[in-house]
């Protein structure tokens, strides 16, 4: 017999692997968005394939509804050009980011 927590919350949910980018450098880019314009599932996965974990693409989409902005190290970036076009599908807009000093 289920027990009736397990009854109401349905059956489990299966998470589909993100597709991850195989070889590429580290890079930092300033990511801005207006909330309005945010589509969060969509930019986590565009930064999850560039192998940030879920939870870390969560929190810094969180951040981005926050504050419209965060600056993110992502560990494989294959081509700038080609992260700012995934990011730009998601409502954000991304910019290589270098540090001044």
């Amino acid at each position: 017999m289920k027990s009736s927590l397990s009854a109401l919350s349905g059956p489990r949910v299966q998470i589909r692997d993100v597709p991850r980018v195989r070889s590429g450098s580290r890079a930092k880019f300033l990511l801005r968005a207006e909330r309005s314009n945010l589509r969060g599932p969509q930019a986590a996965l565009a930064l999850a394939k560039r192998g940030l974990t879920l939870r870390a693409a969560h929190g810094v989409v969180t951040r981005l509804y926050d504050r419209s902005f965060a600056v993110v190290e992502l560990p494989a970036v294959e081509n700038a050009r080609k992260v700012v076009r995934d990011l730009a599908g998601a409502g954000v807009a991304a910019a290589p980011y270098r540090a001044k000093g």
